[in-house]
């Protein structure tokens, strides 16, 4: 028996929220975000779970429970915890992502791993106030749904927040991890006090989340923050992402070290360079922090590179100070390991990118919370997810 059904157009156009909510829900048709055509034939049991799930509750946060759970997911690495309100983590479990096996495995694994971090506590979800992940984008934080991260092979449109609520009997809030980094060192590190905060990654690539008016801000789509694509140089190396002369083709770890070989190749081999000493002679092995260690070292290649590198993170941080004018810039990873060789020079050359008003009114500093930014995130992004929801925690 067969149905027409003009009920998903009909009743919720494409890009409502509540059909964003359906499309959570529902791991088929529906779920590939595409507008339903009038007149799609829909069988009598497909209605029937949309019926379903329209009246399925969902769980709610519970803000007198004492703990928090914090999942954080990355591409070699999956890590949960579990914390009480104030963010003071209690118990943590770390495991391979193995990002092969595919998001239904991964997922099962961070659920194996949820329960686990309760048994260890003694506590039951019953004690769980809520779940905050923090995940690689893109995604969508209204509903949840992660779409292909680069990191994470054949997430394609993973309804992640419903298939966790599902398992695991608690509301649980996805944010993508620049975001949910910017949320930790603005309640946990640097940030603390400051209602405009940007903080940068400075790793494998370049990203940031912003706090504007004490509130994270997202953008229309989620995609806010994406300040490694800024152009800085014309004409370029080419970024993953397609374009030319982006801030992460020319500072992100990767890129100094790819900017350090063809400075080698330039130079002949550049083996009377102690950047080639220090990589055992294999140009390949070299990386940002052999850059960093040769120009400690007083190596002219190095040192000539990180000067470049400040004046290119120069001209990225100009634009965005002088676009939001924020009272501090958090810069994780690479500064916080080489603030002694970047951070000066970035202030003069950031001085000459800005308005004198605009740079004396802000600050550049490294990240405070090194390795526990990733445990941090996760537990900031459910605190915050809670106020958002208008939840006062216990």
């Amino acid at each position: 028996m067969a149905a027409t059904a003009r009920l998903v157009n009909k009743f919720f156009p494409h890009g409502n929220r509540f059909q964003r909510l359906l499309t959570a829900s529902y791991p088929y048709d529906i779920l590939t975000c595409q507008p339903y055509q009038l007149g799609t034939v829909i069988s009598a049991d497909y209605l029937h779970c949309f019926t379903l799930e329209l009246y399925t509750p969902m769980p709610h946060f519970k803000p007198l429970a004492p703990y928090l759970i914090g999942l954080d997911i990355g591409g070699t690495k999956l890590a949960v915890v579990l914390a009480d309100q104030k963010g003071t983590i209690l118990h943590k479990i770390r495991r391979p992502t193995e990002a092969m096996r595919g998001p239904d495995a991964i997922i099962e694994s961070l659920c194996e791993m949820a329960r686990e971090v309760m048994g260890l506590s003694g506590v039951s979800v019953g004690d769980i106030a809520g779940i905050g992940v923090s995940c690689g984008g893109p995604l969508d934080t209204a509903t949840g749904i992660v779409y292909s991260p680069p990191n994470l092979p054949n997430w394609d449109a993973i309804p992640l927040k419903s298939r966790l609520e599902n398992a695991l009997s608690c509301a649980v809030c996805v944010e993508n991890d620049a975001n949910a980094g910017a949320l930790a060192e603005w309640m946990f590190g640097a940030g603390r006090g400051f209602e405009h905060v940007v903080y940068m990654t400075m790793s494998t690539g370049i990203g940031a989340g912003l706090i504007l008016d004490g509130t994270l801000y997202r953008g229309t789509s989620d995609t806010a923050g994406e300040v490694g694509h800024m152009t800085i140089l014309p004409n370029g190396p080419v970024c993953g992402c397609g374009k030319k002369g982006c801030l992460e083709a020319l500072c992100s770890g990767p890129s100094i070290a790819r900017r350090a070989r063809e400075w080698l190749t330039q130079q002949g081999g550049g083996q009377s360079s102690l950047m080639y000493t220090l990589a055992d002679g294999a140009p390949t092995a070299i990386t940002a922090e052999t850059v960093m260690a040769a120009a400690r070292q007083g190596d002219v290649g190095a040192l000539a590179l990180v000067d470049e590198t400040a004046w290119y993170m120069a001209i990225g941080l100009g634009n965005v100070v002088n676009v939001l004018n924020p009272q501090i810039i958090i810069i994780g990873t690479i500064i916080v390991k080489a603030a002694d060789l970047l951070l000066k020079p970035i202030h003069t050359y950031l001085q000459q990118e800005t308005w004198e008003r605009v740079y004396e009114t802000v600050r550049i500093v490294p990240a405070e919370l090194g390795d526990a930014v990733g445990d941090l995130a996760a537990v900031s992004v459910v605190k915050q997810a809670m106020k958002e929801h208008g939840v006062n925690a216990h």
